[in-house]
C-alpha cells in the first residue's frame, strides 16, 4: 500500500519495467469524482525529457495506468507557479493537482491544476487553458 510517494514510485517502476538509475518524482492528485480515491502521478526521466508516467493509487498501490513517453518534453507542462500566474492576483490559496474525466483531462495520466481564487475554484489544464467548471463529454480542453 504505497501512501507514500517513494512506494508509489517503486510501484510504477517495476510495472514500467524501469531501471532503478531513472530519476522519478512523485505528486499527489486529487480525484474530484470519487472520494477516496486519490492517487499519485508518478514521471520518469530528467526534468525536461519524460520517458514514462503512471498514475498509481494512493490507497492499495495499484498501478491505475502508465504509458511510455519519447522523452522529448516535460511531462507536466504547466508548474504549479505558472497555474498561479495564469489566474493573476485572483489566486488565494496553492494550486493542487487535481483530475477527474472531463474536457479539461480525460486522462489520469494528465491531470489539471486546482486554484482556488477570490471568485471560487478555476482550473488550469496542461495547455495553460482556464477552466470555471469542468464540463463532461466532447472533445479535451
Amino acid at each position: 500500500m504505497p501512501g507514500v510517494p517513494e512506494d508509489a514510485i517503486e510501484r510504477a517502476r517495476e510495472a514500467l519495467s524501469l531501471d532503478r538509475g531513472v530519476p522519478a518524482r512523485a505528486e499527489h492528485v486529487a480525484r474530484l469524482d470519487r472520494t477516496g480515491a486519490d492517487y499519485f502521478l508518478v514521471w520518469f526521466g530528467a526534468d525536461n525529457a519524460t520517458i514514462a508516467v503512471a498514475a498509481v493509487a494512493a490507497v492499495g498501490g495499484e498501478v491505475l495506468s502508465h504509458a511510455r513517453l519519447p522523452g522529448s518534453g516535460p511531462h507536466l507542462v504547466i508548474s504549479a507557479e505558472r497555474a498561479s500566474a495564469l489566474v493573476g492576483g485572483s489566486g488565494t490559496g496553492i494550486p493542487r493537482l487535481a483530475w477527474r474525466p472531463c474536457r479539461a483531462s480525460f486522462s489520469m495520466l494528465s491531470p489539471f491544476w486546482e486554484v482556488s481564487t477570490s471568485q471560487g475554484l478555476v482550473y488550469i489544464d496542461q495547455h495553460g487553458h482556464l477552466w470555471t467548471e469542468l464540463p463532461t463529454g466532447g472533445r479535451g480542453g
